[in-house]
């Protein structure tokens, strides 16, 4: 006679509920932690500045790599041209966005400049240099 509690009983099944509660676990942890991940891949090494605030609104990203090329949130924008472009269409889905601009301590101050002057163009009166904080001027 087969009884329920034999030590010999095959185990026909796997149980796949602890593998989905971690599972589970884990989807939380990653959608949680991808909102504190900074996603650009592009290096820029910032000038630094003892004054600044953090901005708290939506903006674009809009970056000038040491080699001159430049990138919008992450992605390589082929011509100069193309930059006014896309800031112009965001500019028509938000009237109230901002723009970020990061470029390389060792870019040229009259690329910043013209990239300045097609923000303006564009009809975006917000924008900001993005710096890396120091203590004290005068010692970067």
């Amino acid at each position: 006679m087969h009884q329920p509690n034999d030590d010999n009983e095959i185990i026909s099944g796997i149980n796949v509920t602890p593998l989905v509660d971690i599972m589970l676990v884990l989807l939380i942890i990653f959608m949680l932690v991808s909102t504190f991940v900074d996603f650009t891949a592009i290096k820029v090494e910032l000038p630094r500045a003892a004054t600044g605030e953090a901005l708290h609104t939506e903006t674009v990203s809009v970056m000038i790599s040491k080699e001159g090329e430049y990138y919008i949130s992450g992605k390589k924008i082929p011509s100069f041209k193309l930059v006014g472009v896309f800031l112009r269409e965001k500019k028509k889905e938000n009237p109230d966005i901002q723009v970020i601009i990061s470029a390389d301590k060792k870019v040229y101050h009259e690329k910043v400049v013209g990239l300045i002057d097609l923000i303006r163009k564009a009809g975006i009166l917000k924008f900001a240099i993005n710096v890396e904080l120091i203590d004290e001027p005068g010692n970067g």
